[in-house]
């Protein structure tokens, strides 16, 4: 059985373009894997003939290669960014290691813990804005548009709930147009907690800049009547017992509105908080806006649009740009999750 899985991941390896060659390059870009391991107390050893890396956490086996960007998991194939890579004895790893990697492998990443037993959060829907057609907010440098840039913070943020003992369900995880109906209807249909909607901003002013999180305050008797709301509440009720009940699905319609705006509010300062800790990150003004977006004001759990800053703002287009600024959203997020769940 080992042998047959050792021939699968090497096989996995070769479709990924890994030569036989020794891979040495002259410069160290990502990050030392001594450092990742040490930082996470897990323990690794390298191969200096095979150039297989090994790595241990709490009895779960990972496997790489040096000039791959594959990395097994158990069964399961991890795509890096880029590959890992060496400069004399020193392995480096991409910045998305410790997200892709380490949280799917046990590892408790970025001082985020686990959700606990009797947390009131255990499934999340992740809603990456925009998508295939629809670019959102195109940058105008034309390296990366607000679908790509959000759909990668999602898929960062990902690993990351899961590594705390979350349940999480994609509204998309590849670049495909999911049109806004659809997205309230995979939350309905989840049996989720909480909804979150990533977005990036844009201001005609290009000096405005900073991160806010938007949630629905208040919600009127028109939008109730909204169709594609009592779709959504429909598929919800379907789940219950008491479905046919009209009465029972009011008074469970009503609670579920007032249980939203207090928790997507909660939740909103949660997020906020866990942003003004960390630097680097501007939040503007105090960081929370009231809105009434069809996604938002469409779900019937507790729901926030995180806008993670402004594409227009040269600065923050750089930011936003960067893996690295993009892990450190996916973070914010996550552990303003785990401090609502938690409370």
């Amino acid at each position: 059985m080992i042998f047959r899985i050792l021939i699968y991941f090497f096989m996995i390896l070769a479709l990924h373009g890994c030569g036989e060659r020794l891979v040495v390059f002259p410069t160290s870009p990502g990050v030392p894997l001594q450092d990742v391991c040490d930082r996470y107390h897990v323990t690794w050893q390298w191969d200096g003939v095979t150039q297989v890396v090994m790595m241990e956490y709490r009895g779960n086996i990972s496997k790489a290669l040096v000039g791959s960007s594959t990395v097994l998991i158990g069964r399961h194939a991890i795509i890096l960014s880029a590959p890992l890579r060496r400069d004399h004895s020193t392995i480096y790893v991409p910045e998305d290691f410790e997200a892709k990697v380490l949280a799917p492998f046990g590892v408790p990443i970025a001082g985020i813990g686990q959700v606990g037993s009797f947390s009131r959060v255990h499934v999340i829907v992740i809603d990456a804005g925009h998508g295939g057609k629809d670019r959102g907010t195109m940058d105008s440098s034309r390296e990366m548009d607000e679908k790509e840039i959000v759909l990668d913070v999602a898929k960062r943020l990902r690993p990351l709930l899961e590594g705390a003992g979350i349940r999480v369900i994609m509204t998309r995880d590849t670049d495909d147009f999911i049109p806004l109906p659809e997205r309230t209807v995979i939350a309905a249909r989840s049996g989720g907690d909480l909804f979150i909607s990533i977005h990036v901003n844009s201001n005609q002013d290009h000096a405005v800049s900073g991160l806010l999180v938007y949630y629905l305050d208040t919600i009127s008797r028109g939008e109730l009547n909204e169709e594609q709301r009592r779709e959504n509440e429909r598929v919800f009720l379907r789940s219950l017992s008491a479905y046919d009940s009209q009465t029972m699905q009011a008074i469970v319609a009503d609670m579920m509105d007032t249980l939203k705006t207090a928790q997507s509010q909660k939740l909103a300062k949660s997020i906020i908080r866990e942003a003004r800790s960390e630097p680097g990150v501007k939040v503007r003004g105090n960081g929370i806006r009231v809105c009434r977006f069809f996604v938002v004001r469409n779900t019937l759990i507790p729901a926030v649009l995180v806008e993670t800053g402004f594409l227009s703002n040269a600065h923050e287009h750089n930011k936003l740009i960067s893996p690295s600024y993009r892990q450190k959203m996916a973070e914010i997020i996550a552990r303003g999750v785990l401090d609502y769940a938690n409370e």
